[in-house]
């Protein structure tokens, strides 16, 4: 692969250190503060107060893990639904960009699936990853994300934009797209282009990637997958491929 799109930083020792700190203070607080209540609430129902509270935390406990299960079964539901309505075929496909990984195996792609959009071959899916797989490419070390890989008519010179995790506080006079994101390649005047960061800006398009004839993009899920993260995140990336006016064959609309 090109060098100038290598996005993933080696790791930072003082990061995980931090990172592992900060668990370990949070397990610390959470066993205080459950002293905190146990002991209050023995002061309100005597004896009984250790009893309170845990059936206070099994309720809590099996009441989180219900509407948990609830959330995952329907979006189970409508992702069955929409592969039989939607037009997208499953697509057998794995991780081709080895050499965009610290490791190997810290990228897995679990579901994929593929159609024509705009003109253009458009694959979509799910993925995961750990131990920073991703990279700078979104905003976090691990988890799942929505995958969507766009097939331009040729091939273009390799560019990309990144994210800037921790950015700090932005200061006066600073350029706001360059403090929150970082673009990568040669290709100054695509990546400068003012619609391009003002859509990076409002959080229209995620950060993303061209290599040779493919442009791909990732978009972090905080819950179940549903057809419509692999939907929006197939329109953000041909979003990007307007922008970037890799293709005049895209309509306008999207």
């Amino acid at each position: 692969m090109p060098g100038p799109v290598r996005s993933h930083r080696r790791a930072n020792p003082l990061i995980d250190a931090l990172f592992v700190g900060g668990m370990i203070f949070g397990l610390l607080v959470a066993v205080v503060l459950l002293r905190v209540a146990m002991f209050a609430l023995s002061e309100v129902f005597g004896g009984i107060g250790f009893l309170v509270v845990i059936g206070i935390v099994s309720v809590t406990a099996f009441g989180r893990a219900y509407q948990q299960g609830r959330r995952k079964q329907r979006a189970a539901d409508e992702l069955r639904h929409w592969e039989r309505t939607a037009g997208w075929e499953p697509a057998a496909w794995r991780w081709p960009w080895q050499s965009l990984v610290r490791w190997p195996d810290t990228v897995t792609v679990l579901r994929a699936y593929a159609k024509r959009v705009d003109g253009l071959p458009v694959r979509t899916g799910l993925l995961e990853f750990d131990d920073n797989g991703l990279g700078t490419t979104v905003d976090r070390r691990s988890g799942r994300a929505a995958f969507a890989i766009v097939a331009l008519p040729r091939p273009v010179p390799s560019m990309g934009v990144r994210v800037h995790r921790l950015p700090g506080r932005l200061r006066d006079g600073e350029d706001e797209f360059l403090h929150r994101f970082q673009p990568v390649g040669t290709d100054t005047e695509r990546l400068g282009d003012p619609q391009l960061r003002a859509a990076h800006l409002r959080g229209d398009i995620p950060p993303w990637t061209v290599i040779g004839d493919e442009l791909f993009a990732f978009v972090p899920l905080d819950g179940p997958l549903r057809p419509d993260d692999l939907e929006e995140t197939a329109r953000k990336a041909l979003r990007v491929v307007r922008l970037l006016e890799l293709a005049v064959e895209i309509g306008e609309h999207g």
